[in-house]
């Protein structure tokens, strides 16, 4: 059980580190470093889909650990707290669903109607998959970090659960 503790608190930190990593020192400075804004989405688009797979495979490991645990410490103590900590991983799951498919999925397709980001064109439809790309853009930004506060509470569980 210990072992499980320790994957699942292991498999958390990995996935808030490459959160925090790719918003710090990623995604910024390949903007900031990169000659064209069309250029810089691109490679930030294929980062990102790699990442979102990352995500899934250290949610799916922390699920896994963390039902597993709930189970195998149904009758002993901290039963409330491992069920907050599953219903946190269970959120987290919802919102990375959310914004790696759903918002992402869309975000592909305008960026195609879009095509260049560095010489905006004034046609109806330029600005309107534009203006569509930036508000999902900022819902994709705001349900990223709600989900780390989300991971970074199951983490908090998961080390306390696993010091008891």
């Amino acid at each position: 059980m210990v072992f499980l503790s320790i994957l699942k608190s292991l498999v958390l930190g990995i996935w808030l580190g490459a959160l925090i990593m790719l918003g710090y020192a990623v995604a910024g400075p390949v903007f900031q470093q990169s000659p064209s804004k069309t250029l810089a989405g691109a490679i930030n688009g294929v980062i990102l889909g790699r990442m979102n797979n990352i995500e899934w495979v250290c949610w799916a490991v922390a699920f896994a650990c963390s039902t597993l645990l709930l189970i195998l410490n149904w009758n002993n103590g901290g039963r409330s707290l491992r069920i907050i900590e599953l219903a946190a991983i269970v959120i987290t799951s919802v919102l990375l669903w959310t914004y790696s498919s759903h918002i992402t999925h869309r975000m592909e397709t305008l960026r195609a109607t879009i095509g260049d980001f560095d010489h905006p064109k004034q046609t109806t439809e330029y600005v309107e998959a534009k203006s569509e790309f930036d508000t999902l853009h900022h819902r994709y930004t705001a349900l990223v970090g709600t989900n780390m506060i989300f991971i970074l509470g199951a983490f908090t569980l998961s080390v306390l659960l696993t010091r008891k």
